[in-house]
């Protein structure tokens, strides 16, 4: 009852500040809400897109060095941009009217294994909060309930427990995937659901789950009490959803988000057509091998221009994932949705000892040398990983990287590291930045 109780009365205080604050998140909530319950082909969808879009041309033209030569174009005259682009001129892709030290710095590493910090201004960043809110409430969750994170934690990514309590988020680490590390982690999870909790996880942690719930059956849950589950940042295959949403007795949601952008799409009754956020961007999908829009109906690669980052204007990016639109019935109307949706798929890897662990635990650790443009990690045996790295040679700490990857894979790992001029790509087009070649 207590626990209830201190939920409501965070959620509360929440609000209260924001509306002290002028109801940024509350507004930007109110529009992302507004614009999912209209039928995208309607003019008010159309035209809202439209002037969002012309302030975004009108502000990056005005106040960015990349984007000056297109004052006065549309939206098919500008180029598709993608990170290596950005990385090579960042200063020209900000804005002159912000003080870098007042952004935000969003770090990721990307599907492309491509290191990239993108800056969002406060604004941008409280239309990112509003979109969790309202995406996460359709599995359950409401501002001050509790939300748990598996994530794969690095000494950058941990939060003190104070900071955990205050927030009321759970973070959880997911890095060694063991038998007796899941049943850690289920624990765990039953203990921060007590009076009610979200999960946002990796599909491929919730892969490692469900294969442990076949292995070994549900009991390690115990009395976990779970509203809901969103999957994100890789493929959630059906299979693994029914597992995890019967193991857990909630439905599971998986979420097409970035961390350069936001949340983008999230599915709800088709698995995998993810719901387009036209309130915050705005969706086309391009030719593989060029840039001109694909026919209807073909995958392409899709390109994101983000409606309200002022800061660091994206127009035109890619995002290294392919896909295509189609739209589906919602409530009685036509919602555009990404489908055919094939991005983000990552091996899991193994330490020198043979326990799992997450890929995602390698990215992170990779946050830490800016310096790299791009790197591949490649588990060759049980014990032998090549780490293939675009970078300076000059500027890469190949002891400081050594340590930390000891550290993870254990004392025995052979590793290798090789510099390299350019990651391989996959038929695709997209770089694989994690791989398994233990099983040929």
């Amino acid at each position: 009852m207590f626990g209830k109780a201190l939920c409501k009365l965070r959620g509360l205080a929440f609000w209260r500040l924001d509306s002290v604050k002028g109801n940024s998140v509350r507004n930007a909530y109110n529009k992302i809400k507004e614009i999912d319950h209209i039928d995208s082909r309607s003019d008010r969808v159309i035209k809202y897109q439209e002037n969002a879009l012309n302030k975004l041309i009108v502000h990056a033209t005005d106040t960015t060095d990349f984007y000056k030569p297109f004052k006065g174009a549309v939206l098919k005259d500008f180029p598709v941009i993608d990170k290596h682009l950005i990385n090579e001129h960042k200063k020209e892709f900000m804005s002159n009217i912000y003080n870098k030290n007042n952004l935000i710095a969003m770090s990721t590493s990307g599907s492309t294994g491509t290191p990239f910090i993108c800056y969002q201004n406060k604004e941008k960043k409280k239309r990112v909060n509003a979109e969790v809110i309202y995406y996460s409430e359709k599995a359950g969750y409401s501002v001050g309930k509790n939300l748990i994170f598996l994530r794969a934690l690095t000494e950058k990514s941990k939060k003190t427990k104070i900071h955990q309590w205050i927030q009321n988020e759970s973070l959880i680490d997911i890095s060694h995937l063991d038998n007796k590390n899941i049943e850690g982690i289920l624990g765990e999870i039953e203990k921060a659901s007590s009076s009610g909790s979200m999960i946002l996880a990796y599909a491929s942690t919730l892969d490692v789950l469900k294969d442990y719930f076949k292995r070994n059956g549900n009991s390690k849950i115990g009395e976990s009490n779970i509203t809901g589950i969103v999957s994100s940042s890789e493929m959630l295959f059906d299979d693994t959803r029914d597992s995890i949403s019967k193991a857990f007795n909630c439905q599971c949601f998986s979420r097409y988000s970035n961390q350069e952008n936001g949340i983008i799409g999230q599915d709800d009754r088709i698995n995998n057509a993810f719901l387009l956020n036209e309130a915050n961007y705005l969706v086309e999908i391009f030719k593989e091998n060029e840039d001109t829009p694909v026919s209807e109906g073909e995958v392409g690669r899709i390109v994101i221009t983000d409606l309200y980052n002022y800061a660091m204007p994206l127009i035109r990016y890619d995002t290294g994932d392919i896909g295509t639109t189609t739209f589906v019935n919602y409530n009685g109307i036509q919602k555009r949705a990404i489908s055919n949706f094939g991005g983000r798929k990552i091996d899991i890897v193994y330490d020198c000892y043979g326990n799992r662990l997450s890929p995602h635990i390698i990215s992170n650790n990779f946050w830490s040398f800016p310096e790299i443009k791009q790197f591949q990690f490649i588990q060759e045996t049980s014990n032998q990983y090549t780490i293939k790295i675009c970078a300076d040679r000059k500027l890469v700490k190949e002891n400081e990287l050594k340590d930390i990857l000891f550290n993870l894979l254990g004392k025995k790992a052979q590793i290798k590291l090789e510099l390299v001029d350019q990651i391989p790509v996959l038929s695709s087009g997209k770089r694989k930045y994690v791989i398994n070649r233990m099983n040929g």
